[in-house]
């Protein structure tokens, strides 16, 4: 309601008895005003000119329209059409726009001046009082709009605890419409037994006065289905601070109560596995490495009791001494940075057994920082057991097979060797044999070539000249004398010149003075070799040159034979794949025996380089022996 204001039955001639300074007009503490029947302002005193936000002399001749909100000017001109045509007093509420800053609301009651064209107006600022109202609706509409959309339902209640209001979430939650339970008590929503149980308890609470939280409680929604609460309270009091109601919250906690019962069955799950788990599985501090949880199973794999786990350095203390220093130090490197890792120590039993722990460790953060660890540790003591005598296994079958691989090697070479004396014993046995008696033979038909059958003795000797050509010849295949008469470097020397006349490449032969030769086995098997790889240069390289090179260094005796052709893939051959280099394996395998190496240097398109060197000391394997066996 607006405030009391000073009578309007003042009449315009009263108005004139009255002096300017005394006036009751001026001095009214409220805004006046005489408003002709087109809105002007005839007069008005000092406070309605403030309220207008204008000088008092300024004010008389303004139309009052020009200070009214646009959205109020119609309001302004049926106001006035009401006044002067009712010839009653009429009230209304104006809202005024005085600048871009400043906007007040008036209340205004007009009254028509008897026998003239004007009306006195009465004007009251309420602008005050027109924020604390639309603030207070404001506030009512929130509240109502929280309650509405809340997922809890928000009620009040009288002193004999019937619902006075119910927010319109009930609907959602109950099924009820919130006029529905007007008029109602809490206990006509509950089960029976349930109002029984629960009603002496809200008597006691409401015949205090105090508030209370989470009270258990049953209610049943619109379909008889029963719903968990919780309810919360607080008392309504008048101005005299008697409690006239309660005002509170319900919160449905049925579908939280089917979540916690799954959660303590999901929990007991996780135990049983955890605790059935063939590992120990635990949570620790990231900072301390000090347990926080371990499984059931930590006291069966190590005999310590799970109180024992929790105490703090109980993991440090008991790691093997020997893995004390780097598993600590390994772990807070990776939990550092953030890294899950996995890694094997031994820890020592209860009863002084020496365990091996597989861990398998997952870091958890928390803002951005290492907080706890979680694993699980598994007992691989018999795999690393088992994989220790495997690799003893393994490495007594590899000294075997190198035994083996040994001896086969010795034999092999002593095959060689073996042959190589054979073929010298042949090639002797058809110089000194079959040789002489070709050349007796041939001396004998000479003399015959004067006789009658000298073309037929012409033609023997002939064949005899072939057959000892022969001879030599399988006789220089077999051992090359050159070979036993001069040395390996006048052999090597012959060597080039025979592959040059037979294959039609030129090798080049470069070689130093050597104080000692090799013995005449070493000597043999290293002729036979290169003669193998400048028949390989000529054969494959595609090249019409190679080079032979003998030198001496580091008492050792290297013979390289190099061509510049289209080459080959070294690693192939060294990998000993099927029918890959079986020539130079076999090289390989006499050069090796001699206590001697191979190496070889070729890829596609680049050419080969084979360097076969061995010791030329009198402790090798049928090394260098003295100069007996030199030409």
């Amino acid at each position: 309601m607006p405030p009391a204001v000073v009578s309007t039955t003042l009449h315009s001639s009263r108005l004139d008895q009255v002096s300017d300074s005394t006036s009751l007009f001026e001095l009214a503490p409220v805004g006046c005003f005489v408003l002709g029947r087109d809105g002007r302002i005839q007069s008005s005193n000092r406070e309605g000119a403030r309220l207008l936000g204008q000088e008092h002399a300024a004010v008389a001749g303004l139309g009052f329209g020009r200070f009214v909100a646009a959205k109020n000017a119609t309001r302004l001109d049926d106001f006035l059409r009401d006044v002067f045509g009712g010839a009653a007093a009429m009230t209304s509420e104006l809202e005024l726009a005085i600048d871009e800053q400043t906007a007040r609301t008036l209340w205004i009651k007009a009254t028509p001046l008897p026998g003239r064209p004007e009306c006195l107006a009465v004007a009251v600022d309420i602008s005050r009082q027109k924020q604390a109202e639309r603030a207070l609706r404001e506030t009512e509409q929130r509240f109502r709009d929280v309650a509405n959309i809340s997922a809890d339902w928000i009620w009040e209640v009288d002193k004999d605890g019937r619902y006075t209001y119910a927010s319109e979430s009930v609907r959602t939650l109950l099924g009820y419409a919130p006029e529905d339970l007007i008029g109602k008590t809490a206990f006509d929503l509950m089960p029976p037994d349930e109002a029984a149980r629960v009603a002496p308890i809200f008597g006691a609470i409401a015949q205090r006065g105090e508030p209370f939280r989470d009270l258990e409680n049953v209610v049943l929604d619109s379909q008889g289905g029963r719903h968990d609460c919780l309810t919360n309270g607080t008392p309504i009091r008048d101005l005299a601070g008697q409690v006239i109601g309660y005002r509170g919250v319900d919160r449905d906690v049925s579908q939280q109560r089917q979540i916690e019962d799954a959660l303590r069955v999901s929990r007991q799950h996780f135990q049983d596995i955890v605790n059935t788990t063939d590992g120990i599985v635990w949570e620790a501090d990231a900072q301390t490495f000090n347990f926080t949880f371990v499984s059931k199973q930590a006291e069966r794999l190590l005999g310590y009791p799970v109180e024992d786990w929790l105490k703090p350095g109980f993991w440090v203390d008991r790691l093997h001494l020997e893995d004390r220093d780097w598993a600590p130090a390994y772990c807070a490197s990776c939990t550092g940075r953030g890294e899950p890792h996995d890694f094997e120590y031994r820890f020592m039993a209860k009863d002084g057994r020496v365990i091996w722990l597989h861990d398998i460790v997952t870091v958890v953060t928390e803002k951005g920082e290492p907080r706890w660890l979680r694993g699980i540790m598994v007992d691989v003591t018999a795999r690393v057991e088992s994989e220790r005598s495997l690799r003893a296994l393994a490495e007594d079958l590899e000294r075997q097979v190198a035994k083996r691989s040994d001896q086969v090697r010795q034999l092999a070479a002593q095959l060689t060797m073996a042959e190589e004396r054979e073929r010298r014993n042949l090639a002797l046995e058809l110089h000194d044999n079959l040789g002489q008696l070709l050349a007796v033979i041939k001396i004998k038909l000479s003399s015959l070539e004067q006789t009658p059958q000298a073309g037929e003795v012409s033609t023997l000797t002939d064949l005899i000249r072939q057959a000892e050509n022969t001879v030599r010849s399988i006789t220089q295949q077999l051992s090359p004398p050159v070979l036993h008469t001069l040395g390996l470097t006048q052999a090597l020397e012959w060597l080039g010149e025979e592959i040059e006349l037979v294959y039609g490449i030129k090798v080049h032969v470069e070689h130093e003075v050597c104080g000692v030769n090799p013995t005449s086995e070493v000597q043999a098997v290293l002729f036979r070799s290169v003669r193998e790889l400048l028949i390989n240069a000529a054969k494959h390289a595609k090249v019409d040159e190679a080079s032979l090179t003998v030198l001496r260094t580091n008492g050792r005796l290297a013979l390289v034979v190099s061509d510049s052709g289209c080459g080959f893939d070294a690693a192939r051959v060294r990998a000993g794949g099927p029918q890959q280099g079986f020539g130079l394996r076999s090289i390989g395998e006499r050069i090796r025996y001699l206590s001697g190496e191979m190496d070889i240097d070729s890829s596609p398109g680049s050419g080969t380089t084979v360097t076969l060197s061995v010791p030329c000391t009198s402790q090798a394997k049928g090394g260098c022996g003295d100069t007996r066996d030199a030409g």
